[in-house]
Order: structure tokens, then C-alpha cells, then sequence
């Protein structure tokens, strides 16, 4: 078990699996129910999401006849009154019809997975999902006049196709957003199509819908990550933190209902069961919106929505206030009672209530923070309940668990101190040296990427006010890391890297930012090759000037990781009175081809290279 302690977690410990059986062992009913049935999704497009996602490669043509035979399949007579929506086993069917087709099967390689028994062919089948697909090019929607066309020649066809090229750019994308995304594509189109500035309106709309469609592929591929590698009982507790601050007046027990299927629903999304996926969805907001009176009273205006937008809503919603008198002080928490004498279920179950008590009172904290703290509180009590004096011990522990705010409130200042002294291009450098030392093994592009989105992050949090700045640092910091850990998975980085990503969850970002540098690694021979200098770094103006500066940044860094601050203060304004000097030269070309060789062996000479 991948995280803080396994007992803290989960009080969801002994819930059941099983889709048929609704109660857990404490005997806590399910919101859901069986039935797969949808009335407001078209089929087609449910199934085309299936297969554009496991069969990324595939055709349009391919797909659209794989859905066909699905759709012969499951509309044959059968007794049933049900419509094909509601079908059991369909994700064994679907799975079916990927090997059945041969020809298919063949093209896309995917004989191997083809060949194995139904839980490991859908396993075989997953693992094959890549989010940056290589063959695949990046989407360009059509201009406005080919896809008004398109879109009035034949509606339904042109919105298939559009969840055809998002689904296979985009396999971890839940099927209920997938479809939210395209209903919304489908309402700008008549408006923009025939506004006076229809390429103006149409291109502001798609700009946010694309801009939507990265954010929550991102999120989802992020959450499918952490239940693939900590398991869902790590995500049950992320669930509980979450739930507790965004429903602080519901109590225990019906946080404790709402986590079990939320996590369920989650699971089921990030296996590629579509129907489950959306179906089971659709149940659980439209639940959260009946029991709005005990819930929130932030959503009223969510749950009048149609069922593909309520979901993206209600997430989007605001924390629901506080209940009135609820202390923010949980001190002695456990009272005089003897941690050590508890049963194990008692004790998953008394942990569980701290991270549910914490969490409503901490609405304004990041996850992984509450969660460090539940790991700090636990070790707390199996430490002082074997002391002399446990409630002393423990009075003293509880202050101590505020380390884990702290620290993260140093770094938040710290980065927004920064961002405000250097600003975006000088604090991405100081990012740069710092992660191409801690991971030189990734490539240029690859640091240049993660460490604009962590620019952005500071941008964008460091705006706001003092507490949201907290959870809005810490959780776009979350993602930024779990991106670089999905990358380790397909290319191990190196081992403190694999350390950070796979030890524990709550942990990831600490353990990244104590990070130094990685001693494994071996710089390269050095190579003049990679600092030739020519004119073109005197044509270049904004961000590819900085750009180009940048790479240059990154290979210094990677011909020596442990290079000092003092070195970097002597080689960098050396390299800029050389760019100025060729710059404002009659021949440039000539004196960067005299000067350069000159200031690589200054270089190497600061850098004892």
C-alpha cells in the first residue's frame, strides 16, 4: 500500500467491489443501483467514445464500423424490453468486438492482448493507452466555413466525428465530459454560424472549449494515475478530504455513502467502462441534487442544468460555508480514550472521522496537505500511547501537526516572492536549473514545459488572496508532479525521481521540492557542438529568444548538475556581453564564430569542465 498509513483509509476498508452488492460491512447503503439506462445520450456517440480511446490508431471508418457491429449486437431481440443503453456485460461486448475484428486487430498490433482470457485482455488493452500519441496529430478544428458546412449538411455525423478526434487524443478523458464537451460544441455552432462575425464567435468559443478539454483530460489522466499506481483506497481518502470541504454541514455517515460511490464511479471511468462511467454519474449528482437541504446550499443554481452540464458544475461549485459553531480547534480529538486498545475497524473508523472533522474545518487547505496531516496524526497517537504521559504527549503532538501547513506556506511565500522579484522569464531560469539538477535526464523541451506550467501556477495563484493562494499552489503543484511521474512510468527518470513519485501520494511534493541533485547521473562528454552560436540568436525577439537562451541554460546545467549559484552568477552575464557585443557587430556570423570558441573556454575554465 502506497501511502500514509493503510489504516488511516479506510474506513472504506471493507466496502465491497461488487456493483450487485449495495451495503458495506458497516452496512452503508450504496446511491447507486444496477441499471445501466440513459434516456438523454445518443448511444452512438457513447461507443464511439469506447473505441476511438482503446483503439487510438483506428480510423473513423474503422471505428464507425466496429460501432455498427456493437450496435447489430446488442439491438437483437433478446425478451427484454430494455433499450440497447441498459444492456448488462457491455463492457465484455465491447472488448469482444476490438478482437473480433481481425483485420483490425491485426493493423494496430493488438494480437497480443487479443490472445489473453477477458480480465487481462481488458487490462493489455488499457496499459496500451498513450495520452501523446506519436502517429496522432494534434486537433485542428476546421475553420468556420468547413465546419458550418459540415455541421448543416449532417448534424450528427459532424459531432461524432468530433468525439472521434477528441476521444483518441485524449483516452483518459471521462465519456460524461467527453459528451459535455461536444453538446457544447454542438450549441455554438448554429449561433456562430450565422453571427456577422462568425470566424470572431467561433474561434473565441472553441478556444474555450479546447481550453477546458486539456484541464480536465489532464485532471482525469491524473486521477486515473493515482488509483493506478497507490490503488483506490489511496483515492477513497483523497474522496473524504474533498467531499468533507466542499459538503462541511453533511455528516459522517452520508460523507461515507457519497465517498463509496464517487471513488466507484471514478474506478469505472479510468477502466474505460463508458456506460458505467456516465450512468452511475448521472445517479450520483442527480442524488447530491435531491439531498441539497443537507448537502450544500451552493449548487441550486447547478442542479437546474441539463445532466451533461450538472456534473461539471456541481465539482466547479464552492466550498458550501461552514456550519455555524463548529470550532476550528480539534484538540484532544480523541479524548481520554486508549488508541492502542482499539480494534483495527476502530481505529480505520476513528481515523477516518479526524480526516472528515479536519477537512470541514479546513475547507481552505489543499488535499495532499490534509492528508500529510492524518498521517502526521496517526503516528502521533501509536507514539504516545506508548508514553508514560499520552495525553501530554498528545497535547503537544496535535500543535506539532501545524509543521505540515507551515512548510507549505514557506514555500507558497517563497515562489510568490520570487515571481513578483525575478517575473515569469527569470523565475522559469531559476525552475530550470533547479529541476534540469533534479531530473537531467529529461529533455529540453520536456524542462522547458514543466517548468512554464509551474510559472503559470505562479501567475495565476499568487494573485490570490492569502488562503486560496495555499490550495491553489499546492494543487496545481500536484498536478504539474503527477504529470512528470506519469512521464517516469512510460521512461524512468531516475531513482530519486521514482523514489518521489511512487513512495507516497501525500508526499510527492515535499519530497520533489527537497530534491537536490540526482547523483546518479553522468554528464555527457562535454560537446561545442551544443553551444554554437550563430545570427539567428540576434533575428530572434520575445519568447523565442527566450527560448533559445533557455536551451542553452538547460545543456550548461547538464554538462555539470552540481554547477554553483557562484559559477552561474560568473557564466551568465559573461554570455550576455557576448550576445551584445556580436549583436551590434557590422558581421555578426564572423563574430560569433571568433567569440564563441572563446567564451566556451572561459565557460568550461568557471565550470572546471
Amino acid at each position: 500500500m502506497k501511502w500514509v498509513k493503510p489504516l488511516i483509509l479506510i474506513f472504506l476498508l471493507h466496502f465491497t467491489d461488487s456493483r450487485t452488492l449495495h451495503k458495506n460491512a458497516y452496512g452503508i447503503a450504496s446511491t447507486l443501483d444496477s441499471s445501466q439506462c440513459s434516456s438523454e445520450v445518443n448511444f452512438v456517440n457513447i461507443v464511439t467514445i469506447f473505441f476511438a480511446q482503446f483503439v487510438q490508431e483506428a480510423t473513423y471508418e474503422e471505428i464507425s464500423k466496429m460501432v455498427t457491429d456493437v450496435l447489430t449486437v446488442v439491438k437483437k431481440p433478446t425478451g427484454s424490453e430494455q433499450p440497447a443503453e441498459c444492456f448488462e456485460n457491455q463492457l465484455s461486448t465491447f472488448l469482444e468486438e476490438i478482437c473480433h475484428e481481425r483485420a483490425i486487430a491485426e493493423k494496430h498490433r493488438l494480437a497480443d492482448c487479443c490472445s489473453r482470457s477477458e480480465e487481462e485482455r481488458h487490462k493489455c488493452l488499457l496499459a496500451r493507452k498513450k495520452a501523446a500519441s506519436a502517429s496522432i496529430p494534434a486537433l485542428q478544428v476546421p475553420d468556420v466555413v468547413t465546419s458550418c458546412k459540415a455541421y448543416e449538411e449532417n448534424r450528427e455525423m459532424f459531432i461524432n466525428r468530433y468525439i472521434y478526434e477528441v476521444s483518441r487524443r485524449h483516452p483518459f478523458l471521462y465519456a460524461p465530459t467527453a459528451l459535455s464537451l461536444a453538446a457544447r460544441y454542438d450549441k455554438i455552432l448554429p449561433s456562430c454560424c450565422k453571427a456577422e462575425n462568425a470566424d470572431e464567435c467561433f474561434q473565441t468559443q472553441v478556444a474555450s472549449i479546447t481550453k477546458d478539454l486539456s484541464e480536465s483530460s489532464l485532471l482525469n489522466q491524473h486521477v486515473c494515475a493515482v488509483i493506478r499506481n497507490f490503488g483506490p483506497r489511496n483515492f477513497q481518502a483523497m474522496t473524504i478530504t474533498k467531499l468533507s470541504q466542499k459538503f462541511p454541514k453533511a455528516n459522517f455517515s452520508e460523507i461515507q455513502k457519497l465517498v463509496l460511490d464517487v471513488a466507484h464511479i471514478h474506478e469505472e471511468c479510468c477502466r474505460g467502462n463508458v456506460l458505467e462511467c456516465l450512468h452511475d454519474g448521472e445517479k450520483i449528482m442527480s442524488y447530491i441534487c435531491s439531498k441539497q437541504d443537507i448537502l450544500s446550499s451552493k449548487i441550486a443554481e447547478c442542479c437546474k442544468l441539463p445532466l451533461l452540464e450538472l456534473g461539471h458544475c456541481i465539482i466547479h461549485a464552492e466550498n458550501d460555508d461552514r456550519p455555524e459553531g463548529l470550532s476550528s480547534d480539534l484538540s484532544r480529538f480523541l479524548g481520554d480514550r486508549d488508541f492502542s486498545q482499539f480494534s483495527p475497524e476502530e481505529k480505520t473508523i476513528f481515523l477516518a472521522s479526524f480526516i472528515y472533522e479536519y477537512s470541514r474545518r479546513h475547507t481552505e487547505l489543499a488535499v495532499s496537505i490534509i492528508l500529510r496531516i492524518a498521517n502526521g496524526y496517526q503516528e502521533l497517537l501509536e507514539k504516545c500511547f506508548q508514553s508514560e504521559n499520552p495525553l501530554e504527549c498528545q497535547d503537544k503532538g496535535e500543535q506539532e501537526l501545524q509543521k505540515y501547513v507551515q512548510e507549505s506556506q514557506t514555500m507558497a511565500t517563497r515562489s510568490c516572492s520570487l515571481f513578483q522579484k525575478l517575473g515569469e522569464y527569470y523565475l522559469q531560469n531559476t525552475f530550470l536549473i533547479a529541476y534540469t539538477k533534479k531530473a537531467p535526464q529529461l529533455t529540453s523541451s520536456e524542462l522547458m514545459a514543466f517548468t512554464r506550467k509551474m510559472v503559470t501556477t505562479a501567475a495565476t495563484c499568487c494573485q490570490l488572496s492569502g488562503d486560496k493562494q495555499l490550495a491553489c499552489g499546492e494543487g496545481a503543484a500536484d498536478l504539474i508532479i503527477g504529470q512528470l511521474c506519469v512521464r517516469h512510468d512510460a521512461h524512468p527518470v531516475n531513482p530519486s525521481v521514482g523514489h518521489c513519485c511512487n513512495s507516497s501520494y501525500a508526499n510527492r511534493r515535499p519530497c520533489f521540492s527537497s530534491l537536490v541533485v540526482d547523483d546518479t547521473y553522468i554528464s555527457p562528454p562535454f560537446s561545442a557542438d551544443k553551444f554554437i552560436f550563430h545570427k539567428d540568436l540576434c533575428q530572434a525577439q520575445g519568447a523565442a529568444l527566450q527560448e533559445m537562451k533557455q536551451e542553452l541554460l538547460v545543456n550548461l546545467v547538464k554538462q555539470k548538475v552540481g554547477i554553483t549559484e557562484g559559477q552561474l552568477e560568473t557564466i551568465i552575464p559573461d554570455f550576455s556581453g557576448f550576445l551584445e557585443k556580436c549583436c551590434h557587430h557590422q558581421d555578426q556570423e564572423a563574430c560569433f564564430a571568433e567569440e564563441g570558441p572563446k567564451l566556451i573556454s572561459k565557460t568550461r575554465t568557471a565550470m572546471r569542465v
